[in-house]
């Protein structure tokens, strides 16, 4: 027979057990989902960092995240946010700007509100906080044909164009003639334009075929080829800079995706890109997937910066 004494202690266990359990479920040590969000992106480098640190400052701030990267190009990607198949994206400024069919304003501040507001009115879309980054279009030429020509910036540039041939990638050309609203330069203004393929153009400069060809503000091989940026002192060209693009009814559901992913905004400048996409083709060189070295160098980021 079990003594009183005996009886009395088992209940204090038990009762002690029930407590624990209790606690548990009504949440003392719960990491209960804030909400499910999924995160699409576009097939880049650039744009799959962008799309696994979105996701990974997510996940910390207790949403439930579905990350689709890589999902498609811009038409497919806008398609599946205005579809509800996607609440999320990276997406660009000047890239918006096209899809609007709107003009720089020769101010990367007053695009980026045109894009927040068109976005906003049209398609029921919010612009977050832009990134200083910016994935443009550029100017360059090798170092000894800058001191050569006496140029460090578009608008030096504009007198002597008439004697200089320029080559571009073919997605280039169109970009060039945005010039006109801020340095009437168009691609008439060139002595000759020759369309080659992007590396291309770096060679027709170093062989003098031509003086200043159309590079990538992220492409880290313009200065590992001795070459540099002319300087775009209006701003001519449309800035790309990045910024994460969220439907207004998630948003309005949940209003912390924006605390959750601003402060990465200013982190994120266009040395930080080159930088970062540098340190994927590394690890993809020794070996690792691409969605590894994605993930790897993204998380690195977000701890280096007090973020994750």
């Amino acid at each position: 027979m079990l003594s009183l004494h005996s009886l009395r202690t088992k209940s204090i266990i038990l009762l002690a057990i029930v407590v624990i359990f209790t606690l548990s479920a009504c949440g003392g040590t719960s990491t209960a989902s804030k909400g499910s969000i999924t995160v699409g992106g576009k097939l880049d480098t650039e744009a799959q960092l962008l799309t696994k640190m979105y996701t990974l400052l997510l996940r910390k701030a207790g949403f439930d995240v579905t990350e689709k990267a890589a999902l498609g190009d811009n038409t497919i990607i806008f398609q599946a946010i205005t579809h509800h198949q996607i609440d999320l994206y990276p997406e660009f400024t000047a890239t918006a700007l096209n899809k609007l069919g709107l003009a720089s304003a020769n101010d990367p501040h007053k695009d980026y509100l045109n894009v927040k507001d068109a976005f906003n009115k049209q398609y029921q879309i919010t612009w977050l906080d832009p990134a200083p980054l910016n994935d443009g279009y550029a100017l360059c030429t090798t170092k000894d044909e800058a001191r050569a020509l006496g140029v460090t910036k578009i608008s030096q540039l504009v007198s002597k164009a008439s004697s200089l041939v320029l080559t571009s990638p073919s997605d280039g050309i169109s970009a060039i003639d945005t010039l006109q609203s801020a340095y009437g330069l168009t691609t008439k203004s060139f002595k000759e334009v020759s369309t080659v393929q992007y590396a291309l153009g770096f060679e027709a400069v170093k062989s003098n075929q031509s003086q200043i060809t159309v590079c990538y503000t992220t492409d880290a091989t313009v200065t590992t080829n001795n070459f540099i940026f002319l300087n775009d002192d209006k701003h001519g060209f449309p800035e790309y800079n990045p910024a994460p693009i969220v439907r207004n009814d998630t948003l309005q559901k949940y209003p912390d995706i924006e605390t959750a992913l601003n402060p990465l905004a200013p982190k994120l400048t266009t040395d930080v890109s080159v930088k970062l996409q540098g340190q994927v083709a590394d690890k993809k060189k020794a070996g690792e997937s691409g969605s590894q070295a994605i993930t790897d160098v993204a998380t690195k980021f977000l701890q280096d910066q007090g973020l994750l």
